[in-house]
């Protein structure tokens, strides 16, 4: 979709077929993309799916986010990297911090566009 920006909208179908992916899995898929206002859709015989936004204007971490939740790469810490173990705090987590930040930052940092 990020390719074709500004072209007219893709049925699931099309997306289905062309990808080999499950026509009732992208379904899920594009209702939480939608909720998430990365895609819209359009009804009617031309319709389905578009970027809400440019591709420039996405970024990745946005659509991971939208598809599998807030991000916490460690199960110590939630998405915002702050611990909430009920353990005494281990001396790795600092890393643990340090680690899932670069990876938020990173995600952030992408677009789709760059994925093009």
């Amino acid at each position: 979709m990020a390719k074709n920006y500004g072209q007219s909208p893709y049925s699931l179908a099309k997306i289905a077929k062309e990808e080999k992916i499950s026509l009732a899995y992208l379904e899920r898929l594009f209702s939480s993309l939608k909720k998430a206002k990365i895609v819209v859709s359009s009804k009617g015989m031309a319709g389905g799916y578009q970027l809400a936004q440019k591709p420039s204007q996405i970024s990745v971490f946005s659509v991971i986010e939208a598809l599998e939740g807030k991000i916490s790469v460690f199960h110590c810490l939630n998405s915002a990297g702050k611990v909430f173990c009920g353990q005494k705090c281990c001396p790795s987590v600092k890393v643990y911090q340090k680690v899932q930040k670069a990876i938020v930052q990173s995600l952030k940092s992408m677009s789709l566009q760059d994925l093009t």
